[in-house]
């Protein structure tokens, strides 16, 4: 077997079908298997993958009563035979020659073990074209290089990733106490290890954010919480940006109580409005959407930011204790 594939899903309705259908059209005359891991879905999903894995041999369904990926991830792997293992997710479009491509990007690079793409995010409603240019620019999301640039480059971490086997041989799977950031923790793993991560731009993804902002501020403070585990886990992925949002919150009620004493010290805040404001009116396509990318920025620094407080807060009470 050349390719075996790897799709943990859970509550995927709204982009099922679009994600599969790109996955089946993607791997066209390619030796491979894939295997669609369901996190116990509620809204229809499993039923829908029941039906459709049905009508091709190369296609199974499983069960993921731990619901998360990294359960569903862990759950698969054992099943798969292939030479090359790619872990994809449900809320994305595959492109006609992502998996060619990757494969003739290995065989063109012997001493590369790990790849993948940059993620163009995109949104459904004005609402998640919004979010999702904002996840797109380095003021929201720092430098995360998969969302703000599509350069071929080695990167820390790339989503949707494809691994020689014996990345996993040797290093094991993900691990199972992160429901979030477990594929972060094991890139930076790699990375430990000696392993080097491509993003090639052949290998772009259409990646589908958030559509409200309850759910974006719940994604990101998940990130934020379960980073502190990453960092105690692997320490080679930690960059300056992983900690701003942190600090700046740490920072707010000092510079609150400097500001009653001297009004000086609201320039901090007057200056990131003002950023928030300018890079708003350059990453977005009119007057609705700007002002809503001046909400969208701070929910996605805070969200993290309060996140990373807590789960390192959370991490260094586990060790103490």
């Amino acid at each position: 077997m050349l390719l075996s594939i790897i799709v943990p899903v859970r509550n995927e309705i709204d982009y099922i079908e679009p994600t599969f259908n790109s996955i089946i059209q993607s791997t066209y005359n390619i030796n491979c298997e894939i295997i669609f891991v369901d996190g116990k879905s509620t809204d229809g999903t499993y039923e829908w993958l029941k039906v459709e894995t049905e009508k091709f041999e190369n296609c199974s369904l499983l069960i993921n009563e731990n619901k998360f990926v990294n359960f569903g991830f862990n759950l698969a792997y054992p099943k798969t035979t292939g030479e090359y293992i790619a872990r994809l997710d449900g809320h994305t479009i595959y492109p006609k020659n992502y998996f060619k491509n990757a494969i003739k990007i290995f065989k063109a690079n012997s001493h590369i073990s790990i790849i993948g793409g940059p993620a163009i995010h995109e949104g459904l409603s004005w609402i998640g074209k919004t979010v999702a240019n904002c996840m797109m620019n380095p003021f929201g999301v720092g430098g995360s290089s998969f969302r703000t640039s599509i350069s071929k480059m080695y990167v820390d971490t790339v989503p949707f990733a494809i691994y020689k086997r014996e990345v996993f041989n040797k290093l094991g799977l993900y691990n199972e106490k992160l429901i979030r950031n477990q594929d972060d923790e094991f890139n930076y793993r790699c990375r430990s290890q000696g392993y080097k991560i491509l993003m090639h731009p052949e290998l772009k993804t259409k990646y589908f954010v958030r559509e409200n902002l309850a759910g974006l501020i719940k994604q990101y403070y998940s990130y934020g919480f379960y980073k502190p585990d990453v960092f105690e886990l692997v320490s080679k992925g930690k960059s300056w940006y992983h900690f701003v949002p942190s600090i700046i919150i740490v920072s707010i009620p000092f510079l609150l109580y400097l500001a009653i004493l001297n009004i000086m010290f609201f320039l901090p805040f007057l200056s990131y409005f003002l950023i928030s404001i300018l890079v708003s009116i350059r990453c977005q396509d009119d007057f609705k959407m700007i002002l809503l990318s001046i909400i969208v920025f701070p929910c996605l620094h805070f969200s993290y930011g309060i996140g990373f407080i807590i789960g390192f807060i959370r991490v260094k009470y586990e060790n103490y204790r």
